[in-house]
């Protein structure tokens, strides 16, 4: 095999395991996803997956999931302006 062929068949090898990493993180998040429709809570998809919550939390926004409970007392007065936010 000459150097071209070897570099060619690298680059070839390269983007198969790219479109192979992109096509598994886009099942994982369709399965996080269809997890969190269901009503499976955050915290119990974090620790099936082995993934953090915030990472699980993430997908939820980009599939633009609506969060699954109530904002707490606490959090809507952090969230107002003037409120207990240390910010």
């Amino acid at each position: 095999m000459t150097e071209e062929e070897v570099v060619t068949r690298l680059k070839e090898a390269a983007a198969a395991k790219k479109k192979a990493d992109k096509d598994a993180a886009e099942a994982f998040a369709d399965a996080v996803a269809d997890a969190l429709l269901a009503g499976v809570k955050p915290k119990t998809v974090a620790s099936a997956t082995g993934y953090s919550y915030e990472t699980i939390r993430r997908i939820a926004r980009a599939r633009h999931i609506e969060p699954l409970r109530e904002p707490t007392v606490t959090s809507r007065k952090k969230a107002q302006p003037g409120g207990d936010s240390p910010a």
